[in-house]
């Protein structure tokens, strides 16, 4: 991150979580709360599950993901809400968007 280091106002992840292993999460939350200031935000977009489940649309295309890799898939919200708290981002706010994707905005405490 070198001298971006919390001088950061916004980190923005269009459609990764779901097509990359889990670690790629793991890291994605790390990195934007280092660089992130307080107040910052992270936007992350794409198709997410909720309580565990999806509409049927994006459970079929989780289990496509799965088919392709293993180690990628619709994660759950819950999951992910739960890895950025972990790295000091709270749950701003969540939008539903078209195709049955979620706006998820994070906020650096």
């Amino acid at each position: 991150l070198g001298e971006g280091v919390g001088e950061v106002d916004l980190v923005i992840c269009i459609n990764m979580i779901h097509i990359a292993p889990w670690s790629a999460t793991l890291g994605l939350m790390s990195c934007a709360s280092a660089a992130l200031k307080p107040g910052g935000m992270l936007y992350c977009y794409g198709p997410y599950k909720v309580g565990g489940t999806a509409v049927e649309s994006n459970l079929r295309f989780d289990l496509s993901l799965r088919m392709r890799d293993p180690s990628w898939g619709v994660r759950d919200i819950e999951e992910v809400t739960k890895v950025a708290k972990e790295n000091g981002l709270e749950l701003w706010r969540t939008v539903e968007m078209p195709a049955n994707n979620l706006s998820v905005i994070f906020r650096k405490e």
